[in-house]
């Protein structure tokens, strides 16, 4: 059966609203993807009929809270295949999930020690590494990855017996590119660095499996990926888990307690201090649940069909620069030399459609790129081909307009 958008654009009922008299048309999904009824509704029959704190009560309530509550932290296991539901730490999201890989790691790392990432990465995967190098005297280092993301061989020489944390994105939130993820974990493996992925911009498209991936770290957030906002997931092999010294300490992450000295728990309570934010895990296991039930192969083509249209449509445009690859993205990014980005932003907002406008939390590869910011309209499941089209036309009529002024 052929993929049907209409049909899977029903389950999210905020998009038949009208926005500034307009039919909404919603193209920030990279930023964060609307949610399906059965994950709204299922964080709602949550609050009617299990509301309790888990892992601490002898009592119905509680008993049934932990048992959802666990069940959703195996249920996102399997949707990554993890090998086991213990390597699953919940987290704010991806950038709580860096941070604490960051500050876990930060009594391994000594003066000359190097943390290399990539010049792709979102400040969140930046930012944390930069500051844990200011803290112990290691340099930050980074693979210079141009704008196509393609691995050149010269690139092999940044992975040095020095080198003890190698951290990428596995997709650009930018400019929408896959890095080559496979020959730099390789290369990061041979010096037997730690390995973390952002994949915060692939769990949404692509199916992940971290036992083939490989890497000691994967972290993703709920948002993204058509569940709730404040819920993400650090994956981690067991044995680099339990090299990380707890990043917040409290309740629950603890066997032990005296005023002399504390037990930290097992794993993977020793890592989550604190009543955690149960319904959000519950709401994420039903996201992926979501996914898990639809075609994930359809559902990619269907959004990089969208972006190659409106590619393909834009890139005929003289005063027009793309910085995405014309296949095999869910984003388009792109600048108008005579344009101001957020004029073109208020223009598209004027007739109901929602993009991005910014930075993109990635200052250093705007500057790479020799821009300030760029308009960004990222794809999703329930946008159409009517949508892709409305898009090119009122932000060509925008361009026009803007020029005659």
């Amino acid at each position: 059966m052929a993929f049907d958008p209409l049909s899977l654009r029903s389950q999210f009922p905020i998009l038949t609203q009208q926005a500034n008299g307009n039919p909404l048309i919603y193209l920030d999904n990279a930023a964060t993807t609307q949610k399906p009824l059965s994950v709204i509704n299922g964080i709602q029959e949550y609050y009617l009929t299990a509301n309790a704190n888990v892992h601490r009560g002898a009592h119905f309530l509680s008993d049934r809270a932990t048992n959802q509550f666990e069940l959703a932290r195996k249920q996102v296991a399997d949707f990554i295949k993890a090998p086991q539901d213990s390597h699953i730490i919940w987290t704010k999201g991806t950038t709580e999930s860096i941070n604490l890989v960051a500050y876990g790691l930060e009594h391994l790392i000594q003066q000359g020690d190097e943390i290399l990432i990539t010049s792709l990465e979102h400040h969140a995967n930046l930012v944390p590494w930069q500051q844990l190098a200011f803290r112990t005297g290691a340099r930050l280092r980074v693979l210079p990855l141009t704008s196509d993301a393609q691995w050149q061989e010269e690139f092999a020489h940044y992975f040095t017996e020095r080198t003890k944390i190698f951290a990428a994105t596995q997709v650009s939130n930018a400019i929408g590119v896959q890095t080559p993820l496979i020959k730099m974990l390789q290369h990061a493996q041979k010096q037997g660095a730690f390995t973390l992925i952002d994949g915060a911009q692939a769990v949404a498209h692509y199916p992940v499996n971290v036992a083939e991936l490989d890497c000691d770290f994967y972290v993703f957030s709920g948002h993204k990926m058509y569940g709730p906002t404040g819920i993400g997931v650090l994956y981690g092999k067991h044995h680099a888990l339990e090299v990380l010294m707890p990043y917040q300490t409290g309740g629950e992450m603890v066997s032990h307690v005296s005023y002399q000295a504390t037990e930290f728990n097992v794993l993977p309570y020793r890592l989550e201090a604190g009543t955690p934010h149960i319904e959000g895990a519950i709401g994420l296991a039903l996201a992926c649940e979501f996914l898990t039930q639809q075609d994930r192969e359809a559902l990619l083509t269907w959004e990089q069909a969208l972006t190659n249209l409106v590619y393909l449509r834009l890139q005929k445009e003289a005063n027009l620069e793309i910085y995405s690859p014309e296949t095999n993205s869910t984003l388009i990014s792109l600048s108008v030399p005579n344009s101001h980005i957020m004029d073109l932003n208020q223009y598209l907002d004027s007739q109901g459609i929602g993009v991005r406008a910014g930075s993109h939390c990635a200052h250093p590869l705007m500057a790479q790129l020799g821009v300030t910011g760029t308009l960004r309209a990222s794809f999703a499941c329930y946008n159409t081909l009517d949508e892709a089209e409305r898009f090119c036309d009122v932000l060509l009529n925008a361009i026009d307009l803007l020029n005659d002024e």
